[in-house]
């Protein structure tokens, strides 16, 4: 098919359509694989979209259903991300979170050691962020002060850039020479993004703009002049029954945002029917690829 832009990572121009949502068009490029919207939102419709509090508290279709709720959820994957960045900077140093919301993962992260600062585009989070830890929080990367920083983080972010492989050049340029980054992302090469995209819920447009495979998230780092130490895949999500998805879907919103323990039984439950489903996929499935999330970590060469 015809596209109105090139594909966002490898610039080629053969694509096919995916699934269309409120007015817009996913798309899969044929030489990458990377998924993106064709036309993208424009600018002041994206500022929009982050400049409305109901983003981040009771937007479930594009943004958050709570997303302060979901600290508890998030808490684990912040301390196992904190360990992985341990191991290759064990002195510490200097941290930056880009789309650092209300400023938890910095909060963490400076109890780890860590001295910090982060870009918020929400006026609204970027304030809650300066309350919560006593320094400025900018709203972009241009506005931060001159200095190079050790450690750059982006946990589900990259998907929300329009150009992604400019923003990740101009990261590494923030990097101090042998400076890591990491990042997480939804996975664009799940087996529900490639065979049922109607049950996929990281196709969310206007929001997310640009999804990646494990191949074309390696692809655009390198673009950007870093080098992937590692792309590994995170959270898996097993099939369910449409049927079953929509019957569980209280107790997974539950799960999310860690409020599930009155549910005991069924959090047993919930549990036993993934496992179930894992296990039907295997047998049925047994190439498909279960994992939701990438994660990535990837260095400014010294």
């Amino acid at each position: 098919m015809s596209v109105q832009r090139p594909c966002p990572v490898c610039k080629g121009l053969d694509a096919t359509p995916v699934i269309g949502r409120r007015n817009y068009q996913y798309i899969r490029c044929g030489g990458c694989q990377t998924v993106y919207l064709d036309p993208m939102p424009s600018a002041e419709e994206a500022a929009a979209l982050y400049q409305n509090s109901a983003y981040f508290m009771g937007d479930e279709g594009t943004g958050y259903r709570d997303y302060y709720a979901m600290h508890k959820a998030l808490a684990p994957h912040f301390h196992r991300r904190l360990r992985v960045l341990a191991k290759h900077l064990p002195r510490r140093g200097r941290l930056l979170d880009v789309g650092c919301a209300d400023g938890y993962f910095l909060e963490m992260a400076r109890a780890d050691g860590w001295e910090v600062m982060g870009v918020e585009v929400s006026e609204e989070m970027a304030a809650k962020a300066s309350g919560r830890l006593n320094i400025p929080i900018v709203t972009s990367v241009d506005r931060l002060l001159p200095v190079e920083f050790d450690a750059i983080t982006m946990w589900e972010v990259l998907e929300h850039l329009p150009d992604p492989v400019a923003e990740l050049q101009c990261l590494a340029q923030r990097l101090r020479p042998g400076g890591f980054l990491m990042l997480s992302t939804p996975n664009a090469g799940h087996w529900q993004a490639l065979r049922a995209p109607e049950t996929w819920t990281a196709y969310r447009p206007p929001a997310h703009l640009v999804l990646f495979t494990a191949d074309s998230l390696q692809l655009a780092l390198e673009k950007a002049g870093l080098f992937p130490i590692r792309i590994w895949k995170v959270s898996p999500l097993p099939p369910l029954p449409a049927w079953l998805q929509q019957a569980t879907r209280p107790l997974a919103r539950a799960l999310a945002d860690g409020s599930a323990h009155p549910w005991t039984l069924a959090l047993m439950l919930w549990r036993g029917v993934r496992l179930l489903g894992w296990a039907w996929q295997k047998v049925a499935h047994p190439q498909d690829d279960i994992f939701a999330t990438l994660e990535a970590l990837a260095c400014r060469p010294a």
